[in-house]
């Protein structure tokens, strides 16, 4: 193999030789990501698969064993990206940053894009429901949902970043 990466290097030696295949390598798994349905880890991905959920969802504990859920926005040209995401009786909410990324959740551009457009879709295993995200304003629905995300993710109050703002949507049904 070294003898192969030399001559892709054109013989210019076994660190150029490796630092181009590494480059290769990562080209393609970038463009299998771009090119792929939903996002893999913090690579955005495109339009979501998957089996489509019911309209009206009355009990999301079935999702109650999923981690992360995956949020498509821009429904004439999708973009998703991997989330957080909590239910809480019958409402299901998704947070901006709550640790790590932007301090201010206009620095993420799935926010920019549900501000345009309130219509996304988010998959919870291999399940998509259509949804229409809507910031929560009320300081008790809130509170019980940052409540609930930080129980579910272990995020003690120490772990809390004073500079960060977050910002919790729900995501109704879609009407029409």
């Amino acid at each position: 193999m070294l003898d192969r990466l030399k001559r892709l290097a054109g013989g210019r030696g076994t660190r150029l030789a490796a630092v181009l295949w590494i480059g290769k390598s990562v080209a393609i798994v970038a463009v299998g990501a771009l090119v792929a349905c939903g996002p893999i880890g913090p690579i955005p991905g495109g339009a979501l698969s998957g089996e489509a959920g019911p309209r009206a969802v009355a009990d999301w504990s079935v999702a109650a064993s999923e981690a992360r859920a995956q949020l498509e926005t821009r429904p004439d040209d999708p973009r998703s990206v991997n989330t957080w995401f909590v239910s809480v009786g019958p409402r299901l909410y998704v947070p901006t940053s709550m640790i790590l990324g932007p301090k201010h959740p206009d620095g993420r551009s799935w926010v920019a894009h549900v501000a345009a457009d309130p219509r996304v879709r988010i998959r919870l295993g291999d399940t998509v429901y259509e949804r229409r995200a809507v910031r929560v304003e009320d300081p008790a629905e809130y509170a019980a949902a940052r409540e609930a995300l930080e129980a579910k993710y272990a995020i003690a109050p120490a772990d809390r970043d004073p500079d960060r703002t977050i910002w919790i949507y729900r995501l109704d049904e879609r009407k029409g």
